[in-house]
């Protein structure tokens, strides 16, 4: 995907580099569709909405009719910002037992064991929605493993500790390699989550929903005027345009 080089207009910059942190910031300058500013954009502001209830119906394309209001939204939690999002005892024994077979030492299987992060986490009372984002390329998961098999996992664990259901969803850009790629692992996983997954009893119970950022950014300007943003949605619109997601 070509892009230009102009950063990102970010809303809050303050705010944003203090929840990413001075390096991770910096870097997601460098970057003019950076996937960190992207979310920050647009989910942080979506948090802001006046109307929950609306709200609520407007994050349903993540998690389902069952997302209802309050919704309380957090960016970049599960490794090292609480709630912390934990492989089940059951994903770490099934490749302790593949990766023992080929090699692999304690240290490698320590990462697998290894809290990991979701970019968006969507918490309503009923349901539990973890938004992974990606643009051309799919992300991968610890050590190359299947991201989606790993958000999954680890999410029917949380989702079962706060007694809700589970939602996954990708956003991805329209079009590209990855959005074709996605829609057939999706397809997949609807049809053989609990064959691949048979530690997950409830595995088959999870709802998988896959959205562009082009239908997102659509959604989110619908609702600009509802928002309490610090500053014009102009210049962030103009940039996601020129760059093609919009």
């Amino acid at each position: 995907m070509a892009t230009t080089t102009k950063p990102m207009p970010v809303f809050w910059a303050d705010r944003a580099r203090a929840h990413l942190g001075e390096d991770r910031f910096e870097r997601a300058l460098e970057d003019p569709l950076s996937l960190d500013l992207l979310a920050w954009n647009v989910f942080q502001t979506l948090e802001t909405h006046y109307d929950e209830d609306w709200l609520a119906y407007r994050l349903q394309q993540f998690g389902g009719t069952g997302v209802t209001a309050p919704v309380r939204v957090q960016l970049w939690t599960g490794e090292h910002a609480d709630p912390l999002l934990q492989p089940s005892r059951g994903y770490v024994a099934a490749i302790r037992e593949r990766a023992s077979a080929a090699g692999a030492t304690e240290a490698d299987l320590a990462q697998f064991r290894a809290p990991i992060e979701v970019p968006v986490r969507i918490e309503s009372p009923d349901v539990l929605c973890l938004v992974d984002t990606v643009l051309d390329e799919l992300d991968r998961g610890t050590k190359g493993r299947d991201r989606l098999l790993e958000l999954i996992d680890a999410g029917i664990e949380h989702a079962r500790h706060l007694s809700k259901t589970l939602a996954v969803a990708v956003v991805y850009a329209g079009g590209s390699p990855a959005a074709r790629q996605l829609s057939v692992r999706m397809e997949q996983l609807r049809r053989d989550l609990p064959r691949e997954l048979p530690h997950q009893p409830r595995a088959g119970d999870i709802q998988l929903r896959e959205v562009s950022w082009g239908q997102l950014l659509r959604v989110w300007e619908s609702e600009v005027d509802y928002l309490q943003l610090p500053s014009s949605p102009r210049p962030f619109l103009e940039h996601v345009k020129r760059n093609g997601l919009y």
